[in-house]
Order: C-alpha cells, then sequence, then structure tokens
C-alpha cells in the first residue's frame, strides 16, 4: 500500500503539467451551465491543494490555473446565457426542471452582482448565476470584475486546507504510513458522514414521498387491519406524516440489513473473508500513536460517557415533560441490550482477539448501546434545531459512532460484521422511539439552540474525566511494557545480532534505510559520548519547529526530527550533526530492542540496554512554495564507529563489524564490555 501511495506522488511529481491541466479543466467544468451541477470541482481543488502540500504541485501555479479555470468556466456559462437567453429555457435540464432556472433569477434578484460571488461557494447555484446575470442583461464589465474576484477567493479557499492536510499527510507519513492510514480512515469517516447525511436529508422528503404514494395507492385497493394502518400512517393531514414515512422505511432497512448480516454469519459466507482482511488490516497499521488516537476515540463510547449521556437525556426529557418518549427510549436501551446478550449466547461466536476478555460478540453490544444513545439524541437534537445546524447534529453523531467502532475493530474487540450487526440491530430500536415520538406529538417541539452545546460539554467532561481521574483505563494495549532479555557479549557477537533487523520496517514487510548501529550502552551514556563528537538532541515536534516548515531561509538543522516507527516502535533517541551547506544535516536514530548486554561472568550490574540505529542524510528542499521539507537522500552513510579515524571518543568499543545480508553493521558498546579480540581502540566517525 505504501509503495503504490509514493508511487502515485512520483507519477503525479513527475507530470505537473498534465496535474495542472485537469485541476484547471475541474474548475472550468464545474463553472458550466449544466455540466456543474454534476462536476465535484470543489473536491478537485482539495486534492489539488493535498498534492500541493505533499510536494508534487506548486502552490502558485495551481491556484493560478484554477483561478484560470474558474474564470473561463464562468464567462462560458454567462455567454450561453445571454447569447441563447430565450433558447436555454427549453435545454435539458431546464425545461424537465425549469425550478433550478427559478432559484438562480430569485438569488440574482436578491443580491444583484453579488450573487456571481456568492453563488461560487454554493453547489447548487455555482453553475446556474452566471446563466441567470447572462439572461438578464448584466453587463460584460461588470460580471467579469465580479467573476474574476470571486475565483480569486474561491481557489485559495478550496485549495489551501488540502494544502494542510497534504503537508500533514506527508509529515505524518515521514513519521510511519500507519499514521496515513489512520488519519485517511478518520478523513474519510468525517468526509463520507457529511456526505450522506447531506445527501439524505435533501432527498429524504422526495423519498418519502414518492414511497408515501406508492403504499397509499396499495392500501386503497388492499382492505383489511394492515391497509387500515398504512393509511392511518400516511394521512396527509397529520403534520409528521412524511417523517413517519421515512421512519417506517428505515425500519425496513434496518431489519433487512440485520438479518443478512445473520445469515451471512451462521452460514459463513464471504462477509466472514471480509472481517478477518478488516482484522489483519487494521493490525498492521497498529502502532503507539495510533493506539493513543484509538483509545481517545474509545472513550465517546465507554460507560462513564454513555451513561452522561444517558442522564442528561433523562433530565432533558423530564424538563420537557416528555414520559412516554423517555419510557419508549429507556426501553430499547434495556431490551436491545437483553436481546442482543440472547443472540450472544446462541450464535456463540469469539472475538477476534484471544485476549480480548468477556462474553460473545455477534451482534456488538457495545456499538449497539452507542447507536442507541448518540442515535436518539440525533433525532431529539435534529427536531429542535434548523436544517444546517440538523446536518451538523447528524453528521456528528454518525462520525462518533463510526469512530467508536472503528476503535473496537482496531483493537480486536469485535469482528466488521458484530459491529454492523449490531449498529443495523440499534438502528431498528432508535427509529422504533423516533416512530412513536413523532406519532403521539407530531407537532415539532420548540427549538432547542442551546441543547447541542449542553450534549457536547457533557461529553467534553466525561471524556477529560477519564483521562485525568481513570488514567489506567485509557492506557494503550501496546503501551503495556516487557521486561528485557538478558545477554552476554559473546552472544550478542555470535548469534544475537542476527535476530536484529537489517533493515527499519514501517508497514509489514517493507524496507526503509538499513540499520547499521548496535549499540550497548546507558540512554545518557550513549547521549554524551555522540555529543563530544558534535552530535546534539534533534528538535522534536512542537508549534514553532512546524511553524518553521514554512520559513524560506529555514536552516536543515532547525527543522524538526521526526521519529519514525520500526516495527510499530518509536525511535527513543534523535541526534543531528550539521552537513557542509545549511541544507544539509546526517541524522541518527535508536530504537529500543528488547535486550541488556552483561559482561560474562560481571553479573546484572555490567547490563546495558542494546539499541540498534540508522544514519541518513537529509537534505532540504522546497518544490512547492511555501512548504520546506527533508528528504533522505543517503541511508547508506557508513556507521558511527566503522570509518573516519579522525574522530576518536575515550569510553567506546568497537565490538564487531558485521555483515547482515550486505549491510555493513558495527557493534558498538562502551569499554566496560570490552571482552572480544575483535575490539580495538575506540572510534565514533560520522
Amino acid at each position: 500500500m505504501e509503495h503504490a501511495y509514493v508511487q502515485l506522488l512520483h507519477l503525479l511529481g513527475g507530470h505537473p503539467a498534465w496535474t495542472l491541466a485537469v485541476v484547471s479543466l475541474a474548475a472550468f467544468l464545474e463553472s458550466i451551465a449544466v455540466i456543474g451541477t454534476f462536476v465535484p470541482g470543489s473536491t478537485a481543488m482539495f486534492l489539488a491543494g493535498a498534492l500541493v502540500g505533499s510536494g508534487s504541485l506548486n502552490l502558485g501555479w495551481t491556484i493560478a490555473w484554477a483561478i484560470v479555470g474558474a474564470v473561463v468556466g464562468d464567462g462560458v456559462s454567462y455567454w450561453l446565457g445571454r447569447r441563447y437567453k430565450n433558447e436555454i429555457v427549453q435545454v435539458w435540464p431546464f425545461r424537465s426542471h425549469p425550478q433550478m432556472l427559478d432559484a438562480g433569477r430569485g438569488f440574482f434578484a436578491k443580491h444583484g452582482a453579488k450573487s456571481i460571488l456568492f453563488a461560487r461557494f454554493i453547489g447548487p447555484l455555482r453553475a446556474i448565476v452566471p446563466v441567470v446575470a447572462g439572461m438578464l442583461s448584466m453587463t460584460p464589465m461588470r460580471f467579469y470584475v465580479v467573476n474574476i474576484l470571486s475565483a480569486l477567493l474561491w481557489a485559495p479557499a478550496h485549495i489551501l486546507p488540502g494544502v494542510v492536510l497534504g503537508a500533514s499527510v506527508q509529515l505524518v507519513g515521514a513519521v510511519s504510513f500507519r499514521l496515513v492510514v489512520i488519519i485517511a480512515l478518520l478523513t474519510g469517516i468525517v468526509w463520507l458522514s457529511f456526505r450522506v447525511t447531506r445527501f439524505g436529508l435533501s432527498h429524504a422528503s422526495a423519498w418519502a414521498n414518492s414511497t408515501g404514494r406508492s403504499l397509499k395507492t396499495w392500501a386503497d385497493h388492499h382492505e383489511g387491519w394492515f391497509g387500515n394502518i398504512v393509511l392511518r400512517i400516511l394521512n396527509p393531514d397529520r403534520p409528521a406524516a412524511c417523517a413517519i414515512g421515512a421512519a417506517s422505511v428505515m425500519v425496513l432497512l434496518s431489519c433487512w440489513l440485520f438479518f443478512g448480516i445473520l445469515q451471512d454469519v451462521v452460514s459463513g459466507d464471504p462477509l466472514v473473508q471480509v472481517d478477518r482482511s478488516v482484522y489483519h488490516f487494521l493490525r498492521s497499521v497498529r502502532s503507539p500513536w495510533g493506539d493513543t488516537i484509538m483509545v481517545g476515540l474509545a472513550t465517546l463510547g465507554s460507560v462513564t460517557t454513555l451513561s452522561a449521556l444517558v442522564v442528561t437525556s433523562a433530565l432533558w426529557m423530564v424538563w420537557e415533560r416528555r414520559w412516554r418518549t423517555l419510557g419508549y427510549w429507556l426501553s430499547a436501551v434495556v431490551f436491545s441490550q437483553l436481546l442482543i446478550l440472547i443472540l450472544q449466547f446462541s450464535i456463540h461466536r469469539d472475538p477476534p482477539d484471544s485476549g480480548v476478555s468477556g462474553t460473545y460478540v455477534f451482534p456488538s453490544n457495545h456499538v449497539a448501546a452507542v447507536v442507541v444513545v448518540y442515535g436518539f439524541l440525533a433525532f431529539m437534537l435534529a427536531r429542535r434545531v434548523r436544517v444546517l445546524a440538523g446536518v451538523i447534529v447528524v453528521t456528528t453523531n454518525i462520525v462518533v459512532v463510526a469512530s467508536v467502532a472503528l476503535a473496537g475493530l482496531y483493537f480486536g474487540r469485535f469482528w466488521f460484521s458484530d459491529a454492523l450487526g449490531g449498529a443495523a440491530l440499534a438502528s431498528v430500536w432508535v427509529t422504533c422511539v423516533a416512530f412513536a415520538a413523532m406519532w403521539r406529538k407530531p407537532v415539532v417541539p420548540p427549538s432547542r439552540g442551546f441543547v447541542p452545546a449542553l450534549i457536547l460539554t457533557v461529553v467534553c467532561v466525561s471524556v477529560a474525566v477519564q483521562f485525568d481521574v481513570e488514567p489506567s483505563a485509557t492506557k494503550p494495549d501496546s503501551a503495556l511494557g516487557k521486561a528485557p532479555v538478558i545477554a552476554t557479549t559473546s552472544q550478542w557477537v555470535d548469534t544475537l545480532w542476527r535476530s536484529l533487523p537489517c533493515y527499519r520496517s514501517d508497514m509489514e514487510g517493507d524496507r526503509k534505510e538499513p540499520l547499521t548501529i548496535q549499540w550497548s550502552a546507558s540512554a545518557d551514556e550513549l547521549g554524551a559520548r555522540l555529543r563530544t563528537q558534535g552530535w546534539v538532541q534533534g528538535p522534536g515536534l512542537s508549534a514553532r519547529s512546524i511553524a518553521s516548515l514554512a520559513s524560506p531561509s529555514v536552516s536543515a538543522t532547525v527543522l524538526p526530527v521526526l521519529p519514525t516507527l520500526n516495527n510499530g516502535v518509536p525511535s527513543s533517541f534523535m541526534f543531528i550533526h550539521s552537513g557542509e551547506t545549511g541544507d544539509e544535516r546526517d541524522v541518527l536514530r535508536f530504537w529500543p530492542t528488547g535486550y541488556v548486554i552483561e559482561k560474562s561472568g560481571a553479573g546484572a550490574a555490567s547490563a546495558m540496554p542494546l539499541w540498534i540505529g540508522s544514519l541518513v542524510h537529509e537534505r532540504l528542499y522546497r518544490a512547492s512554495w511555501p512548504i520546506a521539507m527533508l528528504r533522505t537522500v543517503d541511508s547508506t552513510k557508513p556507521a558511527p564507529g566503522s570509518d573516519n579515524p579522525e574522530l576518536s571518543v575515550h569510553g567506546v568499543t568497537v565490538i564487531a563489524r558485521r555483515s547482515c545480508h550486505g549491510v555493513p553493521v558495527v557493534l558498538v558498546a562502551t569499554d566496560t564490555l570490552r571482552e572480544t579480540p575483535e575490539g580495538h581502540s575506540p572510534h565514533l566517525g560520522r
């Protein structure tokens, strides 16, 4: 996966002209009447910005070509409206959907010339308003002034956020591609949740009305108790008939999804293979930093957080005197968990991680509880706020549920189908509660604009309390240490060195820079020996060091040294040495091995930790202003102590030199471990 990602960046970097042409074409097509409705130009601009941040494109040229495409596209739409003002209403889709032009006329009548600027940032109107401006004979000079101004604002507004993301991904990718995967998953969850919510809410009314008409026609021709119930539900005189119809469809879809998953789990269909693939993939991207992120997300669905939300929601319902709704919801919480326990003991499905203690996992009672609590809150809040706030509320709740489920999958607490089954079953209960609440009180309740802020405060306080009061509950699994293995110097020189990796590995199976040094020393001794040779502790990640990436005259030694991963373990020590120019530096990183080396017969008092290290040469480049990045240009430099005799350090001994699959490796120790004939006068070169 990482290889494909790097190859893609190299491909785009090698053909910047074609990439910029695509950027300009996307901006152009998005502004063309009719076509622009179906072209995701804003998304293309964001992705172009991400390529700028990764160093594949130049920021200035990208913005310039996006502006050109946007200006020309709006200009063509304006010309079409001005040239074919009478005929254009007979062209598809305006012939079939005249409301599109009506919306553009209304917007233009309200805002005048400013509508060209405002519409640039409004998807449905972006490609319509320039046509209307031409149809209403807006002067060309006035149009193009506003057109160019809007493009000057629109292009940076959509590209710069992508630049920030691209630079962040590039920075994180240099640390570990595992973190890139985690960030991509979380970003995908947020983006997809927003898209699904906006698409669903924008089409819910049309779908509900269409489905309602079909069901009503069916019920009119089928007398009986079921037909009468359908007619009562879809009675147009009821204020919430549309919402009730949508809830009915949601129940049917959720039931269909749950029983389909149940059948696959029981019969062992291909969905089970998907479960294993998801589990092994997430295991391959685990790291201490990823564990920390996922532990934080898991607290959003912890017992403490859910209990706080249940209490807050109950008090809210008591305050509004909605006793029946409160009773329905609490019943859904209790009965859904009881039903899930019965299903779990009936199916007897074990969790993927054998180290996870507990009961059976299908369907996931944890995911179901999160869906019941957050889903009910989304329903209650969405009915009491405006449309835009409702989209934000529903999107946020979907993101929380998906993130909690992802955290459980990441730690191997349940399978993918368990999470999906638990969510589908819980959706049935939540929809039934919503159905009952709207059936009893179909009138839209009064606005409660402060409640979303209150719920957010409760969640934040609950999460903060868990991190401050219960640190053990939020500790990543991978943070649990293991006792080091003791070996003698002879064992190290003879056999142990072979068991240590020859190359650093980020993702499973890949090869990074060679690990050319094995050093037995305490942490303090290791740093002290290197400092005598001019090595200094590398700048860590901080607000100041990250901000220096955008400096036009920054030195390479000022930029942060990234704590890269080796098999999921971050580097413990990072030292730098200035190069021949200010744009170059050498970077020396060390990782723990889990071994300690003691002198034969000297006992535990002589034991020193064993570290493995890599030495790389980095050079600063500014391929995409204003982002400055460091790239490794040489990962085969001689390891410290192997060459460069003019730089000597007292107290350090080269125990042995070895070749690990063609990689020269030097074994270094303090003089207290010197006991082999291969040892010689100490040298520690750069």
